[in-house]
């Protein structure tokens, strides 16, 4: 990592980020990246990314709303690897099921099976996992080299090594990875519990 990326969270305001160089958007083009950029999270800006004060004639509040899933570290063992899992980090982003739907079946109880498929296939699923929410026992989630936000298509950013000014979103939470609300909708604000999914929201 050759920068320090640091994002902090105004209050009742947009996400101020500082000096990052790597942004990316929703088809992989590379966006001006300025030294110092506010992004939109309340969802209503007419210049997504970026903030244009929306937020203040919505009312657009930091917190509210109940944090989806519970604050745990669950466990699943298998012979050779023990998967982690906290709801309260997931994005919902559904990169596990697409990548390994053998071993991670949300339909299914338990609902990850790591004797399923090889160590590897499960480590790769893992490194996929834009949230930390998976983990593997001991090892964490290890995520890209390098700083750098993503925008996702109606939905919120990926964000890889950066310090985030905000409390923990929950166990296991790591600066490594996360993934940042932008819909405005969130009950886990600033980090993503997949409400633009449930409610269709869309950048438009």
């Amino acid at each position: 990592m050759t920068e320090q990326v640091l994002i902090e969270e105004r209050e009742n305001g947009p996400l101020v980020v500082k000096g990052l160089e790597n942004f990316i958007g929703p088809d992989g083009e590379a966006l001006e990246a300025k030294p110092v950029m506010a992004l939109c999270r309340c969802g209503g800006s007419a210049n997504k990314p970026f903030c244009d004060g929306t937020h203040r004639e919505q009312g657009f509040e930091s917190r509210g709303g109940d944090p989806a899933g519970k604050d745990a570290l669950l466990r699943y063992r298998g012979e050779q690897i023990t998967v982690l899992y906290n709801p309260r980090l997931c994005s919902h982003a559904g990169e596990c099921g697409r990548l390994s739907p053998t071993a991670f079946d949300p339909s299914r109880k338990p609902w990850i099976s790591p004797d399923a498929v090889s160590v590897s296939e499960i480590e790769d699923v893992v490194r996929t996992c834009p949230s930390g929410a998976l983990q593997i026992e001991g090892r964490g989630s290890p995520a890209p080299e390098g700083s750098s936000i993503r925008v996702e298509r109606n939905g919120p950013y990926r964000v890889v090594h950066a310090e985030l000014d905000a409390e923990s979103a929950g166990k296991g939470a790591s600066n490594e990875k996360m993934v940042l609300c932008r819909c405005g909708l969130s009950g886990n604000k600033p980090w993503c519990d997949g409400s633009h999914s449930d409610s269709g929201w869309k950048d438009g």
